[in-house]
């Protein structure tokens, strides 16, 4: 298993009953499920949060894990929109909805959008298929849906606008209509409930690295790959050793973006390598500040309007006792089109003076009270489902061939964890078929 992201530990969790060797790059496993920690308190510092749908299946598997989901639950309001200087609770809630500052007309029209999206709601289960319900949605961006066939005011976009630039990596006008909605139904829904532990998703990452036997192999970076006759070569570096090395596996499932896959795959492989380049992403920065803030913001999650340089926050804790420590986890997507080159080029000193004034702009006397700013550039993009990427990627992209298989939530095209826990479970079926014969 090369990739010790959410995906890539899945796999190898369902595959623990042989042999997996996972491998990782980086220093610690989890890819984007990353924790923090500011004096003992453990917060987010990249995946935060996931839906607990009431699925027994879900629930089963995470029980598996020794997870309590009944703990997880995040109280309501979880979301609040931050709009003109002023807090808007539960905003996503059919009685928030009804408060946000839009015209009548507009309210009534995101209304009668909540209850079309709650009978789509059952119909649209896209992990693990190759058919895409609704196929003509992911034909168009999201702002066309809502302003030119729901004939919503640009308002609505613009409140929408942080949301999708966090969750989905670009703004309405660049993200599939399909993927914008499927997002949506997620927040609208009656059914969902939002879940998060102390650290983000990091502590999903830690349950699944902590049933692996042997342990996940950190400091590794895959150079290149070959088929063999009997196996697959690839040739590694270890980063901790400082020395290059060669081994061979019976089958190897790569639980990587694809514009990294495309970099190692070699030609005889099997795919048109040039079929990686549908992949497209954005570029994220996570800044967590720490310190004694005082701030008070309604929701779990809080959605700043307005604001170019985040998107998004979360207190950790939410509710502080006096003088407690704390941490704002703000979620910076970068631009999206604009290469990641150009936000490495940046020294992280720069980012975070970009952050801590457009804050302060926004909520007066936290840049005073922060103490520490812990940066953190996520090592991988953020897929973005644009417009026809959906439909292109359904039934079109072989997930294996041969020895080699390929695994990541940009292969389901939506960027949750959702998506790279089936992926990580459909690459385990597969090379467990493949073992057995």
């Amino acid at each position: 298993m090369v990739g010790a992201g959410l995906s890539g530990l899945t796999g190898a969790y369902h595959l623990k009953e042989r042999r997996v060797l996972v491998l990782e790059a980086g220093s610690v496993p989890g890819g984007v499920c990353r924790q923090g920690s500011f004096r003992g308190l453990a917060y987010p510092a990249g995946s935060a949060y996931f839906y607990y749908l009431g699925d027994p299946s879900w629930e089963a598997w995470y029980r598996g894990l020794g997870l309590p989901l009944a703990d997880s639950l995040v109280d309501k309001p979880v979301s609040a929109l931050f709009h003109r200087g002023r807090w808007y609770p539960d905003c996503f809630s059919k009685p928030g909805l009804q408060n946000l500052p839009l015209p009548c007309q507009a309210i009534n029209g995101l209304l009668n959008l909540t209850d079309k999206l709650a009978a789509w709601e059952d119909a649209w289960d896209p992990f693990g298929s190759d058919k895409l319900p609704n196929p003509e949605l992911d034909r168009i961006t999201l702002a066309h849906f809502l302003e030119k066939e729901e004939g919503l005011p640009p308002q609505v976009t613009n409140i929408l606008t942080p949301y999708c630039r966090s969750c989905l990596g670009a703004g309405p006008h660049a993200i599939s209509a399909w993927a914008g909605l499927f997002f949506l139904m997620s927040e609208f829904s009656e059914k969902s409930r939002t879940a998060a532990f102390p650290g983000g998703n990091a502590r999903i990452a830690q349950a699944l690295a902590q049933k692996l036997s042997p342990p996940v192999r950190c400091g590794q970076t895959l150079v290149r790959l070959e088929p063999a006759l009997h196996g697959v070569d690839l040739l590694l570096w270890d980063s901790q050793g400082d020395r290059g090395y060669r081994l061979q596996a019976g089958v190897v499932i790569l639980a990587l973006g694809k514009f990294a896959v495309r970099h190692i795959l070699p030609s005889q492989a099997g795919w048109n390598l040039e079929v990686f380049n549908r992949f497209r992403y954005s570029s994220y920065v996570v800044a967590a500040l720490c310190g004694r803030i005082s701030l008070e913001s309604p929701g779990y999650e809080n959605w700043v309007v307005g604001e170019e340089n985040f998107s998004d926050f979360i207190m950790s804790p939410r509710t502080p006792q006096a003088g407690e420590a704390r941490v704002m986890t703000v979620f910076a997507p970068q631009p999206y089109a604009q290469s990641r080159e150009a936000l490495l080029r940046i020294q992280p000193e720069v980012k975070a003076k970009e952050l801590l004034p457009a804050v302060e702009s926004h909520f007066p006397g936290t840049a005073g009270e922060v103490e520490e700013i812990h940066l953190y550039r996520f090592g991988h993009a953020q897929i973005v489902p644009y417009p026809g990427f959906l439909t292109s990627l359904k039934g079109n992209i072989a997930q294996s061939q041969g020895r080699i298989i390929l695994a990541n939530s940009d292969l389901e095209g939506l960027p949750c964890i959702e998506a790279a826990i089936v992926q990580g479970q459909k690459a385990a079926h597969q090379a467990r078929t493949f073992l057995t014969g």
